[in-house]
């Protein structure tokens, strides 16, 4: 929940609302007490959060992105830990559960990333190892495309099409950059 609140909040300083920074440094502070040393997101501190998760941790670095941190260390972290994990050269052959809702996110974070922001983020980088939004983009677009249905909407998770269609229409739409909160 902790990405949705961020991003309400950034969409209310968006909309010229004062928005406290202490709200937001809380945010960072309880996701990075969810952190595990190998840099993924537990779920929750106060339920004792179970396993990392790679789905919760691509959101935190939306999280992350949303206040503006694009390159904070903890950002960084998680970015190494879910790259191997949802890589995007394998895009949608392996869905997997959450999988619309982690494309929802990773979409975001690399349509953030633009072209060069990776190899900001991590100088020391090989070029084929970077996250690019066009590297991103070719590859699930093309899975989008070739899993439509003839009704327009995408097989996916039980919560339905509807949910479906919702989180892809939201990662094709990037690039038009008409929401402030997915503007670079």
């Amino acid at each position: 929940m902790s990405i949705t609140q961020v991003q309400a909040l950034r969409a209310a300083r968006n909309a010229g609302i004062v928005v406290p920074k202490q709200g937001i440094d809380k945010t960072h502070e309880y996701l990075k007490n969810c952190t595990t040393p190998r840099g993924g997101l537990i779920y929750s501190l106060q339920s004792g959060g179970g396993g990392e998760r790679p789905t919760i941790t691509v959101a935190a670095i939306a999280s992350m992105f949303s206040t503006g941190e694009y390159t904070n260390e903890l950002a960084k972290r998680w970015l190494k830990f879910v790259q191997p994990l949802v890589p995007i050269d394998s895009v949608g052959r392996d869905q997997f559960g959450h999988s619309e809702y982690t494309h929802y996110y990773y979409g975001q974070v690399i349509y953030c990333l633009g072209e060069d922001g990776y190899a900001k983020m991590f100088p020391e980088s090989r070029e084929s190892e970077r996250l690019t939004w066009s590297k991103y983009r070719k590859a699930f677009f093309e899975y989008l495309a070739g899993h439509q249905n003839a009704d327009g909407s995408w097989n996916g998770c039980p919560i339905g099409p509807v949910y479906t269609a919702c989180c892809y229409l939201t990662i094709l739409q990037l690039d038009n950059g008409v929401l402030p909160i997915y503007q670079r």
